[in-house]
């Protein structure tokens, strides 16, 4: 069990605070505190947009206590990475062609959200309290004008490299792995990660999504998008410590769309 509440990402188990003291997680840009009232389980956040955070387990004026009671005590708290509940909208760093039968790597920071749950017991059990996203995203729409679903924008750019920088703890390093199986060739511009069905593995501190591969069948068919059910390959041997939303392996969707063709019915990018 985890035991050093404040460290840069406080993954796992941690004993419960006494009761009435307070406890202070900081995850990326994300304040968390919590804190223990006889049988109930109190939650406070923050993000320093409008004010400064302060130190200590003092918080803002902003933030505000959301509370859970228990019948029984928990044993402990357990904090988890968890991805967003919609497709992210996500923009190439710099657009290219994926000729016909030829195929790409790209990788985005994705920043998580902090899933809280309630140990009951021995561990075998817990209740998710809460999930608080570390960063806040913006309303989108995919698709056009018959056909689409609202999704979030991704402020960070896809990128065709890895780099150590791209690590932080509060972001998941998502793989996809492109494939042109269409006679045309495909402008990369923009396109969308469905993160509601990747999974979350933990690597030496680092956080990567579970690796998407995207075969795209041409303008007509869309894309064959496939969940592998592992680490990508640049973080061998990770292990998984938080399973992906919904669990299907593979199916067929739009991933791709054109800057000009993306309509945002009123929804900012």
């Amino acid at each position: 069990m985890n035991e050093q509440p404040g460290t840069a990402a406080p993954w796992g188990d941690h004993l419960l605070p006494d009761r009435g003291e307070t406890t202070r997680f900081d995850i990326g840009p994300l304040t968390l505190w919590v804190r223990r009232i006889e049988n109930e389980v109190w939650v406070a956040y923050h993000r320093p947009t409008e004010e400064p955070t302060p130190e200590g387990t003092e918080l803002p004026s902003s933030a505000e206590w959301q509370r859970w009671a228990f019948e029984h005590h928990p044993t402990a708290l357990r904090l988890l990475p968890a991805l967003p509940d919609r497709v992210l909208v996500v923009k190439t760093e710099q657009p290219f062609t994926l000729l016909r039968r030829a195929s790409a790597r790209i990788f985005m920071r994705v920043p998580v959200w902090v899933r809280v749950q309630a140990v009951i017991g021995d561990g075998s059990a817990a209740l998710t309290m809460t999930e608080i996203p570390t960063e806040v995203f913006s309303d989108t729409w995919w698709g056009d004008f018959m056909e689409g679903q609202i999704a979030y924008w991704l402020t960070t750019k896809a990128r065709r490299e890895i780099r150590d920088e791209m690590f932080e703890p509060n972001l998941v390093v998502a793989v996809l792995q492109l494939r042109n199986r269409s006679s045309d060739d495909l402008a990369v511009e923009k396109l969308a990660l469905r993160v509601e069905h990747l999974s979350i593995y933990e690597l030496d501190g680092r956080l990567w999504a579970e690796e998407t591969g995207v075969d795209y069948q041409g303008e007509a068919l869309g894309s064959d998008i496939r969940m592998d059910d592992r680490a990508p390959i640049e973080a061998k041997g990770a292990r998984e410590i938080t399973p992906a939303r919904a669990q299907a392996r593979g199916f067929r969707a739009r991933t791709f769309a054109k800057l000009r063709a993306l309509s945002t019915f009123g929804f900012s990018q």
